[in-house]
């Protein structure tokens, strides 16, 4: 109670002290009532039923009202007749209510004191008893076919309705929605809610995020419309193929490897890039990094894996301890693990970034994509497991050419185009599990019962393969010394965050050579996977219905933007053009944009833009802009990254390989492909390098394709036929910023 009356002894009892005990007492209850429970009108029991076709029965109970805190009862069960409300022919509804009253009652025979000098009393029959009773009252509503409900009259409590026809009672319904829950009943019902949550929630909670990537994803699949056009353009290039029956050579380049280029000579200085281009000017090459490495935007690991700023959140969670299992009960093996790196991405942006044609031809099956445009200088390599399938969308890349913004990237997050061996020593169990959701996995924790002196641990984070870890396919991987372990949840923290997919499985395997023992829980209905065991390079399922205990931890983002300063771009003489190679990904539904500053304006590195580089800037402020969700976002590997920075040339020349002939010709035809020439500003000519000496066309021909391309077929009729020949492309541009390319090149000996 709110209030008490103090009582104290030897004290003089008023009648207002009894009279206030009482009534705080009922100030308190009204409260907690109105306060804690509802404050609306409610009731417990009253259920209602027939006891005969025209006789309804009302249990006991109890109309809780919370407008004023009071609680009004029915002690006993009451019969209530309905024969009267029969309806003659059709059907009615009657609604059944309960309003509360006061009333007073248990009337006893009590002495009043009448005169005070003589003490004379006179006896008087008075209530006792002021009880809070709950009034059942029937409405009754009109008799029709399709009778309506009836509405309670005002502040009344329904608590049934009743459907009636000329020979009784056909239906009672309840009104549920005005009973009072019970707090234990409730609490059942909370308690299975919450288990629900905790198995539910992990797969749920980032659906925006999956939405978002699988829209992403939808929008880059080929229409029927696009696959009937394709259909037609195949059509159109074999006819227009019309080679020569009597030729005695054919070859072609489509620039896009340097396998048919001749860079030896002296005075090569072509730029071979989707097309023959013009060789830069001046150039400087340097590494992204973070302007600020104490930026509150950004996460930076130790090796410079960037992402926005984050916390921790588990999404798997198995917690309840079910036994224990020792990890060093198990063969002692010495295995080698094959650990991946995250796939490149490659931005090229400037104005003369003109879009080749021949960049289809990647996706022929001829070429290398991953030395050819995910390569650094000096880098040789090769994805060995693309199975061949290097189309995208729904293959392994994905690209954008637009005029001045080329863009590429990879579409699985890591590949084995650069790997590290390493030799682990130890028993190995492991906990595979099915991915739910997409997004960054920071950290594992593994609960150990108890840790022995010595023995580190090393735990890895797999891929799976036939349901089993794949140890040729490692993601992370983090060892802990033996002094550094104790018994009660582990943290394991990656080097750089992981990014895991949706609807794939991965395996946490745990290697150790000491007497460690770690918990398991029971069923594996959680994780839809196996705990095993490794023998002779080979995983056994240790227990079908267990799982290792273990939480999952990912990162919850603070913000769906995030803009974090890079350090600024530099070259002597202006920056004309920008291409840059990084390890990172950018998984659907996020976006991952670099932005420069000139003259207090952000520019975005996209298509449009480039024309601010006119102004030639020597220095570029850079920042990089996160866009996502607080559960998903790109992520940008900084260490190891490459920006070329360049000036546009104004003049390429660029040499064939030797062509050799099985049989001598003297009549030679080559067509080159040019694509967004402008005969004001550019010049290109095409000449045959015989015995060392330049041959020029005895005449041309030009074919124009479409408003940007033209054929530019070059004949050759030599003074003696040559076994031997090379091709030299000369062009040249009156205006740096305005470029073009060659695309392809066909020659034909006669």
């Amino acid at each position: 109670m709110e209030k008490q009356v103090i009582y104290r002894d030897r004290q003089e009892l008023q009648a207002t002290d009894l009279d206030n005990t009482q009534q705080w007492g009922d100030d308190a209850l009204s409260h907690v009532i109105h306060d804690a429970i509802s404050g609306e009108r409610h009731y417990t029991g009253m259920s209602v039923s027939s006891s005969s076709a025209t006789e309804l029965n009302i249990a006991a109970g109890r109309l809780y009202d919370g407008s004023d805190g009071r609680v009004y009862t029915i002690d006993a069960p009451q019969i209530k007749s309905v024969f009267g409300l029969l309806p003659l022919q059709d059907e009615k509804w009657l609604a059944v209510s309960v309003v509360g009253q006061e009333i007073e009652t248990n009337l006893e025979p009590r002495d009043f004191l009448v005169d005070l000098q003589t003490r004379e009393v006179e006896p008087q029959t008075v209530a006792m008893q002021r009880a809070r009773v709950a009034e059942v009252h029937i409405a009754q509503g009109l008799e029709s076919p399709t009778p309506e409900k009836p509405e309670p009259p005002t502040g009344y409590t329904l608590i049934a309705q009743v459907r009636l026809n000329s020979s009784g009672i056909q239906e009672i319904v309840l009104a549920e929605t005005r009973r009072l829950p019970n707090l234990h009943q409730v609490a059942g019902r909370l308690g299975t809610v919450e288990g629900w949550i905790t198995t539910a929630e992990p797969r749920i909670a980032h659906i925006q995020s999956d939405i978002a990537g699988l829209a992403d994803g939808l929008n880059r699949r080929a229409t029927i419309e696009q696959a009937i056009q394709l259909g037609m353009d195949m059509a159109k290039v074999k006819e227009r193929l019309e080679l020569p029956d009597d030729y005695v050579f054919y070859g072609a380049d489509h620039y896009l490897d340097a396998r048919e280029t001749d860079d030896s000579p002296a005075d090569y200085s072509a730029y071979l890039d989707e097309g023959i281009r013009f060789a830069p000017g001046a150039t400087a090459t340097s590494q992204l990094a973070i302007d600020n490495p104490l930026d509150g935007a950004a996460s930076l690991s130790d090796d410079g894996f960037l992402l926005p700023r984050f916390d921790e959140q588990p999404r798997l969670r198995l917690e309840t301890r079910a036994g224990e299992m020792t990890i060093n009960q198990y063969q002692y093996q010495t295995v080698e693990t094959v650990r991946r790196t995250m796939t490149r991405q490659r931005i090229r942006y400037g104005a003369t970034r003109t879009v080749c044609t021949n960049s289809s031809f990647w996706r022929s099956g001829n070429y290398d994509i991953a030395s050819g445009i995910f390569s650094k200088d000096g880098e040789t390599f090769e994805v060995k497991d693309d199975h061949g399938n290097r189309d995208g969308p729904g293959g392994l890349t994905h690209w954008v050419r637009i005029t001045q913004f080329w863009a590429d990237d990879y579409e699985e997050p890591y590949w084995d185009a650069e790997t590290t061996t390493h030799t682990v020593q130890g028993s190995i169990i492991g906990q595979t599990f099915l991915s739910a959701q997409t997004g960054w996995h920071t950290s594992a924790e593994l609960y150990f019962t108890s840790v022995a002196n010595d023995g580190a641990v090393t735990v890895m984070l797999t891929a799976v393969k036939n349901g089993q870890p794949n140890m040729d396919r490692v993601l992370a991987a983090a060892t802990l010394t033996a002094d550094g372990l104790a018994a009660g949840w582990q943290r394991i923290p990656w080097d750089r965050p992981v990014f895991i997919e949706a609807g794939k499985r991965y395996a946490l395997v745990v290697t150790s050579g000491g007497a460690h023992r770690v918990g398991f829980a029971k069923g594996t209905e959680y994780t839809q996977g196996i705990l095993c065991y490794s023998q002779d390079r080979e995983f056994f399922i240790e227990a079908s219905d267990r799982d290792l205990m273990m939480r999952l931890n990912f990162a919850k983002f603070r913000a769906p933007r995030v803009a974090i300063q890079l350090k600024a771009l530099e070259l002597a003489g202006g920056i004309h053009d920008i291409d840059m190679l990084f390890q990172g990904f950018t998984p659907d539904g996020t976006e991952l944009a670099f932005e420069y500053r000139i003259g207090g304006v952000w520019y975005t590195i996209e298509a449009g833009t480039a024309e601010a580089l006119d102004v030639s800037p020597a220095l570029l402020p850079l920042r990089v802009v996160f866009t996502g969700t607080t559960d998903l976002m790109p992520g940008l590997q900084l260490n190891g990254s490459q920006v070329k920075l360049a000036q546009h040339g104004t003049a390429f020349r660029h040499y064939s390989t030797e062509r050799t002939l099985d049989t001598p010709s003297d009549t030679l035809i080559v067509r080159t492909l040019v694509e967004d020439y402008v005969p004001d500003v550019h010049t290109v000519d095409v000449a045959l390098i015989v015995d060392g000496t330049a041959v020029a066309a005895t005449g041309q021909i030009t074919e124009r394709v479409d408003g940007r391309s033209h054929w530019l077929e070059s004949r050759f009729t030599l003074d003696a036929p040559a076994t031997a020949y090379a091709i030299r492309i000369d062009g040249a541009t009156t205006d740096p910023f305005v470029g073009f390319h060659v695309a392809e090149r066909y020659d034909i000996a006669l």
